[in-house]
């Protein structure tokens, strides 16, 4: 099948075709009498990028391993050169082809001994490659240190220990189906533009941070957008408190007014790197609220996610409350107000987890029940249209700072209930107001 002289007739060719349409297939055998003319072709097209940190055969000769694999998905693993039956059928197993199919195709590639299975140091590289695609996705040609990706790939391959003793294709799916459902879209969109250079559809688009994050890595960012479309395109970093301050104020004051979902990840004084994603924006009240796109995870020192879970009907996804005197006040994910499955309380220094819930499927998200924060941040993934809603939504604060400024000061400083009423614990006082005030300045 591999031999320049054995054309398909039309019928076959009009099979091939298949998903595709006349120009997408007009696309692949060019593609295919580029690499017959010079093989260096294809090697290019399907390389990774210029590469350092690694000296990881597959990742720095990755377009020879996917030329074998090619011929492989084809069912003629023999073949030592592709044709247009090879490049036609590989190609709509990986671009137009269900979620376990494509990540079966992505499988095969790092199965060169077609054992079926892959050892711990190939589904490593296996996820590496994944994340320097969702890059590449994006147009980023610049050199890529592997070691930005290296750790959480490490962080999965001990979680999928935890699945399983032999990592299989099934194995794979079975995985990505709860921990990284958007997984297959980083590979078919990466295939796509590199065999559809002009008709390619994008799934997938990595996330942009609008600044340097102090506790996620690269590799963890890309993790996180295989859970979501929201956690695609833009990241606005809301809080950080390095930055901020480590005050519960000061993050109720960065997250109120946000109208979309948001990230909030945090790294213990022990090393484990955690969070939760809220699908909807924060309000004050004593009822939990969110919805079924809430989860939460684990990033380091092992990789674990948490989905929300409709076994026990519960909906307690994410709640915040700051001025109750009955209910504690902080802010919370899953459990009840009894026992939360994350905690954080509003000062800060009596957080917890716990391992089960009604609300998201079970799993330690941090080492110990109790940890000390290090650091934390909070990332809005709602866009230009949630930071001008936060921007009105200050504005109408501090209309309401400056009126009640106007009240008796005697009277007002005097009176608990007016303080209370007028601006809540959510605004603080002393040195946290004043900070208030500046930011709107």
């Amino acid at each position: 099948m591999g031999n320049k002289s054995s054309k398909p007739t039309a019928q076959e060719i009009e099979e091939l075709k298949g998903p595709f349409s006349d120009e997408e297939f007009e696309s692949l055998q060019a593609l295919v009498s580029a690499t017959q003319a010079d093989k260096a072709t294809f090697l290019e097209r399907f390389s990774l990028g210029p590469l350092s940190g690694t000296t990881d055969d597959i990742l720095v000769h990755f377009g020879e391993a996917l030329y074998a694999a090619f011929a492989t998905l084809a069912d003629d693993p023999e073949a030592t050169e592709l044709s247009i039956a090879h490049v036609a059928k590989a190609a709509a197993q990986c671009i137009r082809s269900s979620s376990s199919t494509i990540l079966r195709s992505m499988f095969s590639i790092f199965d060169a001994s077609h054992s079926g299975e892959l050892t711990q140091e190939q589904v490593q590289q296996l996820f590496v490659t994944c994340f320097l695609m969702a890059d590449a996705c994006n147009g980023d040609v610049a050199e890529k240190d592997v070691r930005r990706y290296t750790p959480v790939a490490h962080a999965i391959v001990d979680a999928f220990q935890v699945h399983a003793t032999h990592i299989t294709p099934s194995t794979l799916t079975s995985w990505a189906g709860t921990h990284a459902p958007l997984l297959h879209t980083i590979f078919s969109s990466w295939m796509s533009q590199r065999c559809l250079p002009k008709r390619s559809k994008i799934s997938y688009i990595s996330p942009q941070l609008s600044h340097p994050s102090d506790v996620l890595s690269r590799g963890q960012v890309l993790a996180l957008s295989t859970q979501s479309v929201d956690l695609q395109h833009s990241w606005d970093r809301l809080y950080t408190s390095t930055q901020d301050g480590l005050s519960f104020n000061r993050l109720s004051y960065h997250l109120l007014g946000y109208t979309g979902p948001t990230l909030l990840v945090c790294t213990a004084t022990d090393g484990a790197t955690f969070g939760a994603y809220g699908d909807t924006p924060w309000k004050e009240g004593t009822k939990f609220f969110g919805g079924p796109g809430c989860f939460l995870f684990r990033l380091s020192p092992t990789f674990l996610l948490c989905p929300a879970s409709a076994a026990q009907g519960l909906t307690n996804y994410m709640y915040y409350n700051t001025k109750g005197v009955v209910l504690p006040r902080g802010l919370g994910f899953g459990g009840t107000t009894s026992k939360f499955r994350l905690f954080l309380d509003d000062e800060l220094d009596n957080c917890y987890t716990s391992l089960k819930c009604g609300s998201y499927e079970p799993g330690s998200i941090s080492l110990k029940a109790t940890f000390q924060i290090q650091t934390l941040e909070v990332w809005g993934c709602g866009g230009e249209e949630s930071k001008l809603a936060q921007r009105g939504y200050r504005a109408e604060t501090a209309e309401l700072i400056n009126r009640a400024r106007k009240v008796d000061k005697a009277q007002f400083v005097g009176n608990s209930f007016d303080r209370e009423m007028f601006l809540g614990k959510t605004f603080g006082h002393g040195t946290d107001a004043a900070r208030i005030a500046d930011d709107e300045h």
